[in-house]
């Protein structure tokens, strides 16, 4: 009587059969269903068969900023002759003086203003 080997195929054996395999039924598949695919799909698995890196429609581009005019002081400190536009965040030199005395005594005068306007 024959005996049976029983060692068992070896690893990379058993990887190359299901390779061979998943590729068949890929190739079948594509074939078959190539053309129900998006124009989207079907660019992606050209680009995965062509080894490539996934296909990923480009960002659309931001308009660039353009520089605007620099705007005309609306603010200003008298004691330091700093200016401020009045756009985006105040100054922290406006902000610290809105805690001094003198801007106490200025808001008694001026009570319906946040900073003293810029003369001119």
């Amino acid at each position: 009587m024959p005996r049976k080997s029983s060692a068992s195929p070896s690893p990379h054996a058993v990887l190359r059969a299901a390779t061979k395999e998943a590729y068949t039924r890929v190739t079948v598949l594509l074939n078959a269903s190539y053309a129900d695919f998006s124009p989207e799909q079907q660019r992606s698995i050209r680009a995965l068969v062509a080894g490539e890196a996934p296909v990923r429609p480009a960002k659309r581009a931001k308009p660039a900023k353009v520089a605007g005019e620099e705007l005309p002081p609306r603010y200003w400190l008298p004691h330091s002759q700093e200016t401020w536009s009045g756009r985006g965040r105040p100054p922290q030199s406006f902000i610290a003086w809105e805690g001094t005395v003198a801007h106490t005594e200025w808001k008694k005068r001026h009570p319906d203003e946040r900073f003293p306007a810029f003369p001119g």
